[in-house]
C-alpha cells in the first residue's frame, strides 16, 4: 500500500507565508512523513487535468521552510527541469502577465482608457494617501489577487475543456492511474477553483481501486454565503459535495462539525459518509519560542493590553469587542487596558477599522496590527492581561487552544465548536450577547486576582496536543480504511524529509 498524500494548493502557493488551511496541511505532511515509511506526494497539473507524483523539494520555498526540507535546488530550477508540472504562477504580475497575453487580442480596446485611468490616479495620488485609503486600497488588492487567481484557474480551465473532451478523464485505465490498488489518496487541502479535480480524482480512484480519504474543515461558504465573496458560495459547495462523493471516509475538526456534515449530506440526499474527528495540533513554534528570550516586537503596547488573535472577519465578530472597549473606556478611564487585534483584514471590515481609527474614545486603546511573527507574537502572549475571542462560528477554535497551551486566561464566545477547543478552562458569553461579553472583560481587567487563579488552573490541567498526535490519528484512520497495517518499505518522500 502507498498513501499518496495531496499536496496540490501547497505545490501552486504563491504567498510568502502559510494561512490556517495550508499550515494544517504541511504540519500533518510533515508529521506522517516521519511517522510512515509508504508516503508518497501528488499534485493535480490543471493544465493537463491529471496527477503527477512530486517529490517534497519541488514544493515552494515557504513550504519547504516549514516542513523542515532542505531544497538541493532552488524550487524554481526543480520546476524548470521536470517535464511533469508547469511552474504554477508565483505573483500577482506573473498572473496579470499571463492573462494580458491571453486576453490582450480581445481588449485592445481598453488601452486608452486604462492610460487616461492611470494619468487621472498619478494626479489623485497625494489626496489619496490617508490612512483610511491605504485601508481600502489594501482590501481591495487583496480580493483582486484572490479574483484574479479564481478566473485564471477557471478561465484556463474552460479553455481546455473546449480541446479535451469530458468523456476522455471518464475512459482513463488502470495502467494509466496514478494510484493502485490498495492504495490510500489523503486530501487535506484547499483546492477549490481547480478545474475538474475532483472529476480526475473520481476517475483515478474509481479505475485503479483505491481508497479516498478527504478533509472537510466547515461548510462556511455553504451555510453562510453572505459572509464570503459573491460567486465563492456556489463554486465551494460543488467542491465540498464532490470531495462528499469521492471520499471512503471524511475528516474534520471538531464534533460540532462532524454534526453540520452529516446533517448536510442527509438534508441534500448525499451518499452517505463515515465522518471521523481529527483534532488538530498546538503551534510548536509559539511554544518553542514563548520559553525563550523575546526580543520586543516592534509594536510595544502602552500599558496593559489585551490580545484577540484572529483574521479580521464579519463572522469574528471583532465589532462587540469595539463597542465593549467604548464602554470600558468610559468606566475605566486610563485603567483600561489596550485592546490589540492582531489579524489580516479579510472580507467587509473596512467600515469597522474606519469607525476605530476615527472614534477618539478608543482610537488610542484599540489597535490593529497585521503581518505579526511567530516570535513578536509569543511575546504579546508572554506578556498580555489575557486573551479573548469573539466568534460567531468556527470550524474548531484554533486561537483558544493555543492561548490555553501557552498558559494564558481566555474568555470567549459559547456558539459552535468553540467550548470543545476551551472546555472548562474558558469563561465563556453569548456572541450576541453584549452585557454578557462585557460583565466578563470588566471582571477580568480588574480583578487580576482572578485571571492568575484561571491562569494557575490553565496550567495544571491543559493536556498539550502535538501535531505529532494528530498525524498518528489520521494514519490509524488511513491503515483503517486500507484494511492493512505494519511497517511499509521506504520511500523517496521519507527520504527528502530525513
Amino acid at each position: 500500500m502507498t498513501l499518496w498524500i495531496d499536496v496540490t494548493d501547497l505545490y501552486h502557493w504563491g504567498l510568502g507565508h502559510l494561512t490556517g488551511i495550508q499550515r494544517t496541511s504541511a504540519s500533518v505532511l510533515s508529521e506522517l512523513v516521519k511517522a510512515r515509511r509508504d508516503v508518497e506526494l501528488f499534485a493535480y497539473d490543471p493544465s493537463k487535468q491529471i496527477l503527477r507524483k512530486v517529490s517534497a523539494d519541488s514544493l515552494p520555498s515557504v513550504v519547504c521552510r516549514y516542513i523542515g526540507v532542505v531544497q538541493t535546488i532552488p524550487a524554481g530550477e526543480v520546476r524548470a527541469q521536470s517535464p511533469d508540472l508547469p511552474v504554477p504562477p508565483r505573483e500577482t504580475s506573473d498572473k496579470i502577465r499571463r492573462a494580458r497575453r491571453q486576453l490582450g487580442e480581445w481588449l485592445w480596446f481598453l488601452k486608452p482608457a486604462v492610460r487616461r485611468l492611470r494619468s487621472v490616479f498619478q494626479r489623485q495620488k497625494s489626496r489619496w494617501e490617508s490612512q483610511e485609503a491605504v485601508e481600502v486600497i489594501r482590501d481591495f488588492r487583496r480580493s483582486t489577487r484572490r479574483l484574479l487567481g479564481l478566473v485564471w484557474r477557471n478561465f484556463a480551465g474552460r479553455r481546455r475543456a473546449v480541446q479535451a473532451p469530458p468523456a476522455s478523464i471518464e475512459t482513463i485505465t488502470a495502467g494509466e492511474t496514478l494510484f493502485r490498488q490498495g492504495d490510500v489518496c489523503l486530501a487535506l487541502s484547499a483546492t477549490w477553483g481547480f478545474p475538474r479535480y475532483g472529476e480526475v480524482i473520481a476517475a483515478d480512484t474509481r479505475a485503479s481501486g483505491a481508497k479516498c480519504i478527504n478533509m472537510l474543515y466547515d461548510l462556511i461558504p455553504t451555510l453562510f454565503p453572505q459572509w464570503v465573496l459573491e460567486g465563492h458560495s456556489q463554486m465551494i459547495t460543488l467542491w465540498a459535495r464532490k470531495q462528499i462523493e469521492n471520499a471512503d471516509a471524511i475528516l474534520t475538526i471538531s464534533q460540532f462539525q462532524k454534526r453540520e456534515i452529516s446533517d448536510y449530506i442527509e438534508t441534500d440526499r448525499l451518499p452517505p459518509r463515515n465522518v471521523e474527528v481529527v483534532r488538530l495540533g498546538d503551534n510548536p513554534r509559539l511554544v518553542t519560542a514563548i520559553g525563550t528570550s523575546l526580543s520586543l516586537p516592534r509594536y510595544v503596547p502602552e500599558r496593559r493590553f489585551v490580545i484577540c488573535v484572529s483574521t479580521l472577519d464579519v463572522r469574528k465578530n471583532h465589532i462587540l469587542l469595539y463597542r465593549v472597549w467604548q464602554r470600558l473606556v468610559e468606566k475605566l478611564g486610563p485603567d483600561c487596558p489596550q485592546l490589540l487585534l492582531i489579524g489580516t483584514p479579510h472580507l467587509h471590515v473596512a467600515d469597522l477599522l474606519h469607525q476605530i481609527r476615527y472614534d477618539r474614545s478608543v482610537n488610542q486603546v484599540i489597535v490593529h496590527l497585521r503581518d505579526v511573527t511567530d516570535e513578536e507574537l509569543a511575546w504579546y502572549y508572554r506578556n498580555c492581561a489575557f486573551t479573548i475571542y469573539p466568534s460567531v462560528y468556527e470550524g474548531w477554535g484554533l486561537p483558544i487552544s493555543e492561548s490555553l497551551s501557552l498558559g494564558r486566561y481566555c474568555i470567549s464566545g459559547d456558539r459552535t465548536s468553540l467550548p470543545e477547543a476551551g472546555g472548562n478552562l474558558v469563561d465563556y458569553f453569548d456572541p450576541f450577547d453584549f452585557v454578557a461579553c462585557y460583565n466578563l472583560v470588566y471582571r477580568a481587567a480588574t480583578d487580576p486576582d482572578y485571571v492568575k487563579q484561571c491562569e494557575d488552573r490553565i496550567r495544571e490541567s491543559y493536556v498539550p496536543y502535538s501535531w505529532a498526535m494528530t498525524a498518528a490519528h489520521i494514519s490509524e484512520i488511513v491503515d483503517r480504511v486500507a484494511g492493512v497495517g505494519g511497517e511499509k518499505p521506504i520511500n523517496s518522500a521519507a527520504v527528502a524529509f530525513s
